[in-house]
């Protein structure tokens, strides 16, 4: 059985790279620090966080950090590149996670700008909360 964090994770990759502007991004792990100048623009996509609720005896609300990473590079108008992208990501991923028995927002934008380079890196992170009511235990 495959776990249910591993198919958001997979499924917002496969969301990103099926949209065309993302089709030159290097996928990375997302907890990747140092990359090389080639390889950006980049993304990566991790689930660092959950909480649990119990509903009931056979059933739980679990609420799952989903977290999508991109380095990308740029002049001056780094900042402005990166608010397009998260307008990009934004809709791709709730699209990708909402369903009948699931709800996905988005919690937190955090841009940050690397100039110490000969190439300004700038690296968007953007938080989702992801709500799923799954039967109570997992395994079952």
């Amino acid at each position: 059985m495959t776990h249910y964090r591993k198919i958001y994770r997979d499924t917002v990759r496969s969301a990103l790279q099926a949209d065309a502007a993302f089709t030159d991004f290097t996928v990375m792990s997302a907890w990747a620090h140092n990359l090389d100048i080639d390889d950006v623009p980049a993304f990566g996509v991790a689930t660092p966080q959950e909480t649990k609720r119990l509903d009931s005896l056979d059933s739980s609300e679990r609420e799952t950090q989903l977290v999508v990473i991109l380095k990308i590079k740029g002049g001056d108008a780094i900042e402005d590149l990166m608010d397009g992208f998260s307008e990009l990501v934004e809709p791709i991923v709730i699209t990708a996670l909402s369903g009948p028995a699931s709800e996905c927002l988005l919690t937190n934008t955090t841009t940050k700008v690397d100039g110490g380079g000969e190439v300004r890196v700038g690296t968007l992170t953007m938080e989702f909360s992801v709500k799923a009511w799954l039967a109570e235990p997992l395994a079952e």
